[in-house]
């Protein structure tokens, strides 16, 4: 039985649907999800997926983990299993929070090849982060998963009203059971002059299974600034779709990657570029030791109506394991003349003529060879402008990586 008939067997056990949940289940059937067979290409492939059994939402959660410092300046609004969090979160953010009612998806809605998981999060998620926001703010947004059987939906959905700046942590932490599975969908648009900082940590407990969609609109000279590290799960799956639809509207993304074990992590990040004057700057690092994998396919369209647009791709994979693997794929589909693009992809090992200088200055193997690989991600991490979450970040990074060498430099 497919995943996508075993999600709707489990939905039919639920109360009535709504309004929502019915658009859901007609264009789940109408365009199904993808199978393996049309995907071989990668990552983190379905067949991972199709181990999950529980679709349904914990009934109670299970005993918290313990939640991170807060950050200074950031309003924090706090959701446990899907659900807000009241107790743990701040009066100012909860506030903020709008109608947790989610838009009805929609057929012209984004929801191409694997975009349309996100229906999955429409069918069985129960509540949402929503942030209509007119004003300058700093928030922090916590998705914990318990532990509790079952699988979780989180939901974030912003909108910036023209001219508003915003910096937005988004963190999914927590454990999960051996089949937990998180499935979640992130909606942003930003109208004319807005801009959002984003800051996106996924560090879940390694037994889980990782399912991310992110839909963005990015208005005219917006700028939409995304700081992607992924660290834990056992198979991770980003599928994002930003639409550059207003003249001079930006994108920068960074993303980073740090895996061990047997650990999976796959990004396909796809851009429109819809108007004049767009540009979008994108760079990823990744580290695979042991016998992980990573993938990070860089998909950019840039359109007829979108003269004068500008790019930038940096892609580049460090394979610390003798079984590890990297996969990256920049792409450019052009239709216009008069266009600025730059793109490289590079996989390969420690340089070792670093390694030898650093050697030759007094430092033992594994020290060195920890400093390289902090290097390596340093184009990204140094990012994150927000000391505390970077200090966190760098600390989960190295914790994965299991490098005790490494996490004695940060201490």
């Amino acid at each position: 039985m497919s995943i996508q008939q075993r999600a709707l067997q489990e939905f039919q056990r639920q109360p009535a649907a709504t309004a929502d949940t019915a658009a859901a289940v007609q264009l789940l059937g109408q365009l199904g999800l993808p199978q393996p067979r049309d995907e071989h290409w990668r990552n983190a492939n379905l067949r991972a997926f199709e181990q999950v059994t529980h679709f349904l939402p914990p009934g109670a959660s299970a005993a918290l983990p313990a939640l991170p410092a807060p950050l200074p300046g950031f309003q924090r609004a706090v959701f446990i299993d899907g659900r807000r969090a009241p107790q743990l979160s701040d009066a100012g953010a909860l506030a903020l929070l709008s109608n947790p009612a989610w838009p009805a998806p929609a057929d012209n809605d984004g929801h191409r090849d694997d975009q349309r998981f996100a229906l999955l999060n429409a069918l069985f998620g129960n509540d949402a982060a929503q942030l209509d926001l007119a004003q300058d703010v700093a928030m922090e947004v916590l998705f914990i998963a318990s532990g509790a059987a079952g699988s979780v939906y989180p939901r974030l959905a912003v909108t910036l009203a023209p001219g508003v700046r915003a910096r937005l942590v988004e963190r999914h932490l927590g454990a999960t059971t051996a089949d937990g599975f998180i499935c979640a969908q992130t909606r942003i648009e930003l109208q004319r002059g807005a801009h959002l900082d984003h800051y996106r940590l996924q560090d879940c407990n390694v037994a889980t299974l990782w399912m991310d969609t992110l839909l963005a609109q990015v208005g005219e000279q917006a700028h939409y600034d995304v700081r992607l590290l992924g660290i834990g799960a056992a198979t991770a799956r980003c599928s994002a779709e930003v639409r550059l639809s207003g003249a001079k509207a930006a994108l920068s993304w960074r993303s980073m990657a740090a895996l061990d074990g047997r650990q999976v992590n796959d990004t396909l990040l796809r851009v429109t570029h819809a108007a004049p004057g767009t540009r979008t700057s994108q760079l990823f690092r990744g580290i695979a030791e042991g016998r992980a994998r990573i993938g990070f396919d860089a998909d950019v369209r840039v359109t007829a109506q979108a003269p004068g647009t500008r790019i930038s791709q940096s892609l580049r994979g460090l394979i610390e394991g003798a079984e590890s693997g990297i996969n990256l794929r920049p792409r450019l589909t052009i239709h216009t003349d008069d266009i600025q693009a730059s793109h490289g992809a590079t996989t390969g090992q420690l340089d070792e003529n670093l390694l030898f200088y650093l050697l030759s200055r007094g430092l033992d193997v594994a020290t060195a060879r920890a400093l390289l690989k902090w290097a390596f991600l340093g184009d990204v991490l140094s990012a994150v402008d927000i000391p505390e979450l970077r200090q966190q970040a760098e600390t989960a990074a190295a914790g994965h990586l299991a490098d005790r060498v490494l996490a004695g430099v940060l201490a």
